[in-house]
């Protein structure tokens, strides 16, 4: 029979940890004092392994793919293949009301195929598109709420490093979650577009402009955009045909883009090769002590049976399926609300995983349900990332940007219920 006491414990250190996260300490931080509180006051869990279980967390083949695709992401930003994206969007969407607010949209999604980065996506489309769409009559803070509810495409469609992250805290295939990312990511930049036509249509917000539909202007535009389909192609099709590994694929990736931005279109210069390198280092850098510190505190909490008991309580209420479903919507949101998702997944996959076993989620469909849904605090204050990106490039106020997002986030709840209840949307490539 689970301790009481030891539960108790466990309590209140998850919940001190929360509060420290929120007041802003670094969560590398917060997981290793975590950790070490629960295997002190515990005694569960011995001193001895505690080196060798950092090592080990870091020492994994599928763990090289994440700062792989960082470094893939960091080319493909400084280069040309962003802004021909975005020209393919504009080509095939224009001619709709708002089409240029669509745009923004598609070019996230497009471009989100070959950076993995939710900031990275609203930080480069938002250069490109916040000042165009003001020119064409869009309120300003509207334009950036565009590009901070786009970039959340950029950790759904593959490669996304979420996924990566999910898989390897899960034990679930990153190929798999990758594919599976495919069909919500058209769904959540689809029902973005809906809701950008609404605003369109019966707001001061957006703009009614359109541009007319050109046949040989589409060609030209998808013929521009071909290096940037490139890289999901070799991503994806390396994969499923057979010929690597995900973090090969990650690896080839950044050949590709390198060749590509380096040799073929010249965008990059071999001067920027030394500080492309620093900087996706330093997001490395942050995450890796954060990784290997969460699989220590997944592995204490397992040791001491905590997702085990939080399972018996949350099936305990009798509540069916959907309203299950339901309570896990509301709980991630609030979450989504206070962490960083990546935050998020490290923090509480080792409770929330087995419920969604208990469910009987597939793990894959629970990976895309959990991360679509955790990716909706991208764009809510008071952590909202991807606001705080489009702040930066717009010079709009945060807040002010944040109300603009409000009908972006209508759209992405229907789509993360949507998520829930449709696993052949999910799964439909088994």
């Amino acid at each position: 029979m689970f301790d009481l006491s030891t539960m108790q414990v466990a309590s209140v250190v998850i919940v001190l940890m929360l509060v420290h996260l929120v007041i802003g300490l670094p969560l590398f931080i917060v997981l290793a004092m975590g950790s070490l509180s629960l295997m002190i006051l515990t005694g569960a869990y011995s001193l001895s392994s505690l080196s060798t279980t950092l090592f080990a967390s870091l020492d994994s083949w599928a763990l090289l793919a994440l700062p792989l695709f960082i470094l893939a992401g960091e080319i493909i930003s400084r280069g040309r293949i962003a802004r021909d994206l975005v020209g393919l969007g504009e080509a095939l969407v224009g001619w709709l009301k708002g089409g240029m607010g669509m745009a923004t949209i598609f070019g996230c999604f497009f471009f989100a195929g070959t950076s993995g980065s939710s900031s990275a996506d609203t930080v480069t489309i938002g250069k490109i598109m916040v000042p165009a769409l003001t020119e064409r009559g869009y309120d300003r803070s509207y334009a950036a709420s565009l590009a901070a509810s786009g970039g959340i495409l950029g950790v759904i469609v593959p490669p996304s490093l979420i996924f990566i992250i999910y898989g390897i805290a899960t034990g679930t295939s990153v190929g798999d979650l990758f594919i599976a990312g495919v069909v919500p990511g058209f769904l959540v930049a689809i029902s973005l577009c809906v809701a950008n036509y609404v605003v369109c249509s019966f707001s001061s917000w957006g703009a009614n402009e359109r541009t007319p539909f050109s046949g040989s202007k589409a060609l030209s535009a998808i013929w521009r955009a071909r290096y940037g389909f490139g890289a999901p192609f070799v991503i994806l099709g390396g994969i499923y045909g057979g010929f690597f590994t995900p973090t090969e694929a990650a690896a080839v990736a950044v050949f590709y883009v390198f060749v590509v931005e380096l040799i073929i279109v010249r965008e990059v210069k071999f001067s920027e090769i030394g500080s492309i390198f620093l900087a996706a280092s330093k997001t490395t850098g942050i995450l890796a002590p954060i990784i290997a510190f969460s699989i220590l505190f997944a592995e204490v909490l397992a040791v001491l049976r905590v997702p085990g008991a939080i399972v018996e309580a949350f099936t305990s209420f009798g509540t069916g399926p959907y309203m299950s479903v339901v309570l896990i919507v509301a709980m991630l949101l609030i979450v989504g609300c206070l962490l960083e998702p990546i935050a998020a997944i490290l923090v509480i996959m080792p409770i929330l995983y087995p419920i969604g076993e208990q469910l009987g989620f597939d793990p894959v469909h629970f990976g895309v349900f959990v991360v679509t849904t955790l990716s909706v605090g991208f764009i809510t204050p008071p952590v909202g990332i991807n606001l705080f990106a489009a702040a930066a490039v717009s010079g709009e106020p945060f807040m002010r940007i944040a109300h603009k997002a409000f009908p972006a986030f209508a759209a992405l709840i229907v789509v993360c219920f949507i998520i829930a209840f449709s696993p052949s949307l999910i799964l439909w490539f088994r």
